[in-house]
């Protein structure tokens, strides 16, 4: 799932309100890992789509439990499960959410493929399909409750200096790399989808971008208008998110059955 969508879950499972305590804000920065760090092309999603500290990494850096939960979460939505399944699997046999009303977008998006003059096999669509659902999901709690949207700017911009040496020592630690390959990344997200903080513009405008790069079609103007009208009929079809939702927060209430230094790997994006 992408942003909005991880934040709100993780909020929930905190027990936060609307403005999480400045304690935690770091967490939701941990959580967001996996993906904003493949945003500076110095990092790839496969690399980050898997937790396999070193050992004794966890108890040194415990809030990277925080990425953890973001992979756990990832292959829920993806397989219905904490961890991935069939490796391989063709997209109409996934359980996860996303997979499962993506079947419901698969026409949709294969229209707009040829709308588009690119064309893509069954499959194809329903893994774009499903991306299109993370987008829509995305939209939509951003429509409900644009408080969410704010808890991420809010605590990228109000990490201390020393949470910010945490992140970097403790993710570098996890991925293997030099502390300043995180560094470099830190605006990375800003510098793909604009102006990050332009929440009113980011959920639908910015995230064309992931459409559109998938297709590896260009960020014209043109195509980012089309974009938009296909998200917007995927956002319609996806109001029973609240329900994946709520059915994540009671898979992750048992800690005791995915937090630790176990590994575990999720589908990249």
């Amino acid at each position: 799932m992408l942003t909005n969508c991880h934040t709100l879950i993780l909020r929930r499972l905190l027990g936060h309100g609307e403005t999480p305590p400045l304690a935690e804000h770091d967490l939701y920065v941990y959580n967001v890992t996996p993906d904003s760090l493949p945003l500076s092309q110095e990092f790839r999603a496969r690399e980050t789509h898997v937790f396999a500290p070193p050992a004794g990494t966890l108890a040194r850096y415990p809030k990277l439990l925080w990425v953890k939960c973001h992979i756990v979460v990832d292959n829920f939505c993806h397989y219905g499960t904490p961890a991935k399944t069939g490796q391989g699997l063709d997209p109409a046999r996934k359980g996860g959410y996303t997979y499962r009303r993506g079947s419901d977008l698969v026409a949709l998006v294969g229209d707009f493929a040829r709308e588009m003059d690119r064309e893509i096999g069954p499959a194809e669509a329903h893994y774009l399909a499903h991306v299109l659902v993370e987008i829509a999901v995305d939209y939509r709690i951003y429509q409900d409750d644009r408080s969410v949207a704010l808890v991420l700017s809010g605590a990228r911009a109000e990490m201390t200096e020393a949470q910010r040496r945490e992140y970097v020592e403790g993710v570098s630690l996890l991925y293997g790399c030099e502390p300043a390959k995180v560094e470099r990344s830190q605006g990375a997200p800003s510098r793909f989808y604009g102006n990050l903080y332009g929440v009113d513009s980011l959920f639908l405008g910015g995230r064309t971008k992931i459409v559109l790069r998938k297709l590896r079609l260009p960020f014209s103007e043109g195509n980012i208008g089309r974009t938009r009208g296909l998200i917007l009929d995927a956002a319609e079809k996806v109001g029973d998110y609240p329900e994946f939702v709520g059915g994540t927060i009671d898979m992750l209430a048992d800690r005791g059955a995915w937090a630790g230094e176990g590994s575990l790997a999720a589908e990249e994006q």
